[in-house]
């Protein structure tokens, strides 16, 4: 008997217990709940489309020689920055030298059986005026000048080639460029159209993305927006061209530029964003938004009834987002206020406290 009256009296003091946690819990859901709410604006809405691209280079020159020739000396080795004019690597010009000699004692000889001529035509002139000379003496004379000037010509332009010729038995850099490939070596002999090295300009990179045409009409108020490999940040890009690609492959080129001083090379990986204006619609920020396990997605509404602000849960159809804002498709209208801070734990029709009721 003495066991079940201290049973009864545990019993009744887990009742009191059990009230008073009861009690506690109710006065907890009748307090107001704090929270913070955002007036529903119409904004433009902003269409995410991700791209997948590469850094290209175009200009790139892949080098070789007018001439055919032995490779005498080499400048530059794989991986030099160059300059603009600056010599790379030089043929054996030594024969070609020889000819300029002789081209140049070709010139002298002309030039001295021109001077003879004009001299004899000279002669010829003042013989004229005393008429102690034939006209046909004077005419021939005449035409010994032309022809003696005329070769004279023709001897300078050998020499010219020549010059040129040599001067071809120099490679120098077309533009500033890094040196990414070398298939020459000293003593190596080389002809025409045989590449030599290759350079880039990877001072003027370009950035290069495949785009659905779906876009092209939607590219002049378009924003994009790059991302390196591995990279967290994104950085603002200029989008340069647009160069339709093969029908087949439904897409354009978006050629552009970064709009500031990014380490680049060649062939890297780049992801991005073209950030493509729309209509006008709600939009929400991200946090104000209630997934559910289902894949549903709602936002609580604040609404005042009587003089007070109440919760009401809202189903919408979002659309996409952009910097921390989510596009609303349907489910809500424009001027309704949705809770963004203190939505964790509401109950439909619970009264609020807004931190920032006006």
């Amino acid at each position: 008997m003495r066991r079940l009256l201290t049973i009864a009296r545990a019993l009744r003091a887990c009742a009191k217990t059990l009230a008073l946690l009861m009690g506690g819990i109710g006065v907890a859901a009748a307090q107001d709940a704090r929270v913070e709410t955002q007036r529903v604006e119409d904004t433009p809405r902003i269409e995410t489309l991700r791209l997948t691209g590469s850094v290209s280079a175009p200009r790139t020159s892949q080098l070789s020689s007018a001439e055919a020739g032995q490779v005498a000396s080499l400048d530059v080795a794989l991986g030099d920055r160059v300059s603009q004019g600056e010599r790379l690597m030089a043929l054996d010009s030594r024969e070609a030298e020889l000819e300029r000699q002789r081209a140049q004692a070709n010139i002298d000889q002309a030039r001295a059986d021109r001077d003879d001529a004009r001299q004899r035509l000279n002669e010829a002139n003042q013989l004229s005026a005393q008429q102690n000379i034939a006209a046909s003496e004077q005419r021939r004379r005449q035409n010994s000048l032309a022809a003696a000037e005329a070769l004279l010509d023709a001897r300078q332009t050998e020499y010219a080639l020549w010059e040129l010729r040599i001067s071809r038995h120099t490679i120098t850099a077309p533009f500033d460029a890094l040196i990414t490939q070398r298939d020459s070596e000293l003593g190596e002999w080389v002809t025409p159209g045989d590449t030599l090295m290759t350079l880039v300009d990877i001072d003027a990179l370009r950035l290069d993305f495949p785009v659905p045409f779906s876009a092209y009409g939607r590219m002049d108020d378009a924003t994009l927006e790059i991302r390196l490999e591995g990279d967290t940040r994104w950085y603002a890009a200029r989008p340069q061209a647009r160069v339709p690609q093969d029908a087949t492959s439904r897409q354009f080129l978006l050629r552009a530029e970064p709009a500031e001083a990014l380490s680049l090379l060649p062939g890297m990986a780049l992801e991005g964003r073209l950030l493509l204006e729309g209509e006008t619609g709600p939009s929400v920020p991200r946090d104000a938004l209630i997934r559910r396990p289902d894949g549903s997605v709602s936002v609580w509404l604040a609404r005042q009834e009587d003089d007070a602000w109440r919760a009401y849960e809202q189903r919408v159809e979002i659309g996409s987002g952009h910097e921390g804002n989510v596009a609303i498709l349907d489910g809500i209208e424009v001027g309704d206020r949705v809770i963004v801070v203190g939505n964790e734990r509401l109950e439909e029709g619970q009264t609020l406290s807004l931190i920032d009721d006006d």
